[in-house]
C-alpha cells in the first residue's frame, strides 16, 4: 500500500508534464478498446446501439488512442522546442478529464449523454492548439507552426465523424473522414519521423552514416500530405493510386538512407525504423487497391494503423518515457516484448487482409495488440508516475528524447 505522501508525490509527478498521463491513458485505451472490439466481433459483447460499429472503432482508435499519444507527445516536445512550459498541472488535469469523459461516454452512453461525450471530445484538440500556439508564438518557433493547422484539421475531421455518428450527415462522410484521418496522422509520422529517427540513430550509433536529403525529405512529406488531401476531397478514387504509390516509393528511399539494417541490436531504434517501413507498405497497398489489384482498402489502412502507428507510437512512448524521466535509454525486457507483440499484431492483421476466411488470424492479431500495450504499461507505468531520479539527488544522464 502506498502512503499518502507517496500518493501525493506520484500524483504531482504524473501531472507535471503532458506525456505522463496521456501515455498512460493512451496505452490503456489501446489495450481496452481493441479488447472490446475483439469481443464484439466474436459476438461476446455488444457495442452501444446508437453508434455504427465502424465509426465507433475508427474514431476511438484514431481520436481516442492515437489522439492521446499525439497530445502527450506534442505538449512535451513543445517544451523542448520553446523552453517554455506548455501546461500547468491543473490545465493538464483538465485536458485529461475531457479525454476521459469522451472515452467513457462512448463506451457507456447510457451513463453519459452522447452529446456531452461529443462536446468534450471536440474540445480537446482546439484547447491543445491554444496552449501550443501560446508558447510557439511567444518563442517565435516558426519551425513548428505547422502543428496548429494540423490540430485544426484533426478537429474538423473529428467533427465530421461526430456529425455522421449523430445521423446529421451521411455515414459515407464519416467513413471518409476516418480514411483522411489515417493519412493525416501518417503525414505527422512522416514529418516527425524524418526528424527524430535519424537524430536518434546518429546519437545512439555514431558510426552509422545516416544519409539525409532535404529534397527527398520534403518530397516524401508533401506527397503523403497530397494523398490525405485527395482522399478527403475525392474518397477512394482511382486518381489517388499513382500518388499513393509515389509517396510509398519516396518514403521507402528515405527510410533506406537511414541504414535501418544496422539498428537491429538496439530495440529503441529498430522499433522506430520498422514502424516507418510500415508507412511505405501501407501507402503501397492503398495505391494498389485503387489501381484495381485484389487487395482490400482495409489491408492498407491497417498496415498504417496497426503497423506504422502501433510501432511508432509504442517506440516513441518508450523512448520519451525513459529520456524525459532521466532514466537510461535502454528498453527493459518487458518493453522489448511489447515491441515484438505489436510487430506480430501488424503481420497477422496484414495476413488476414489477404486471407479473410481465416477469422482466427484477426482475433490473434488483436490479442497480440492488447498484449503489447499491456506489456508497455507493466514496463513503464512506474516510470511514468514517479519523479525523476535526479530530483531525489541521483543524477541519471539520458539526454533529450525529442
Amino acid at each position: 500500500m502506498l502512503s499518502r505522501s507517496e500518493i501525493a508525490t506520484r500524483w504531482a509527478a504524473t501531472f507535471s508534464i503532458g506525456f505522463r498521463p496521456f501515455f498512460l491513458l493512451g496505452a490503456l485505451a489501446g489495450a481496452v478498446l481493441i479488447l472490446v472490439w475483439i469481443l464484439f466481433l466474436r459476438g461476446m459483447t455488444d457495442l452501444p446501439p446508437q453508434m455504427h460499429p465502424l465509426l465507433w472503432h475508427g474514431r476511438e482508435m484514431l481520436f481516442g488512442f492515437i489522439g492521446a499519444v499525439i497530445v502527450g507527445f506534442v505538449l512535451t516536445a513543445a517544451g523542448n522546442w520553446t523552453g517554455l512550459a506548455t501546461t500547468r498541472p491543473t490545465q493538464l488535469l483538465g485536458l485529461v478529464l475531457l479525454w476521459l469523459v469522451a472515452r467513457l461516454g462512448f463506451l457507456f452512453p447510457q451513463a453519459i449523454p452522447l452529446v456531452l461525450s461529443s462536446v468534450t471530445d471536440l474540445l480537446l484538440f482546439p484547447l491543445v492548439a491554444l496552449l501550443l500556439g501560446r508558447v510557439l508564438l511567444a518563442s517565435r518557433n516558426r519551425r513548428n507552426y505547422a502543428f496548429l493547422p494540423f490540430f485544426a484539421a484533426l478537429t474538423l475531421l473529428n467533427a465530421t465523424n461526430h456529425l455522421s455518428l449523430h445521423g446529421l450527415i451521411p455515414f459515407a462522410w464519416g467513413l471518409r473522414s476516418l480514411d483522411a484521418t489515417v493519412l493525416l496522422v501518417t503525414v505527422l509520422l512522416v514529418f516527425m519521423g524524418g526528424r527524430v529517427i535519424p537524430f536518434f540513430t546518429d546519437r545512439r550509433l555514431p558510426d552509422v552514416k545516416v544519409r539525409q536529403s532535404v529534397v527527398l525529405n520534403w518530397s516524401a512529406t508533401l506527397a503523403t500530405l497530397a494523398c490525405a488531401v485527395v482522399v478527403l476531397l475525392f474518397g477512394r478514387h482511382a486518381m489517388g493510386g499513382p500518388l499513393l504509390l509515389l509517396a510509398s516509393v519516396l518514403n521507402l528511399i528515405r527510410w533506406a538512407c537511414w541504414q535501418p539494417q544496422k539498428t537491429l541490436g538496439d530495440a529503441l531504434l529498430w522499433v522506430l525504423h520498422f514502424g516507418y517501413l510500415w508507412i511505405c507498405i501501407g501507402l503501397a497497398l492503398l495505391g494498389l487497391h485503387l489501381f484495381g489489384a485484389p487487395i482490400n482498402w482495409s489491408a492498407g489502412s491497417h498496415a498504417l494503423t496497426v503497423g506504422a502507428m502501433g510501432l511508432l507510437v509504442i517506440g516513441m512512448m518508450a523512448r520519451v518515457s525513459l529520456g524525459h524521466t532521466g532514466r537510461p535509454l535502454q528498453a527493459p525486457p518487458l518493453g522489448i516484448a511489447a515491441f515484438v507483440a505489436i510487430s506480430g499484431a501488424a503481420v497477422l492483421r496484414l495476413l488476414w487482409g489477404f486471407i479473410p476466411q481465416a477469422q482466427g488470424l484477426l482475433a490473434v492479431a488483436g490479442i497480440f495488440w492488447v498484449l503489447g500495450f499491456a506489456l508497455f504499461l507493466l514496463a513503464y507505468a512506474d516510470t511514468l508516475t514517479r519523479p525523476r531520479p535526479d530530483e531525489h539527488g541521483t543524477t541519471v544522464r539520458a539526454g533529450k528524447s525529442g
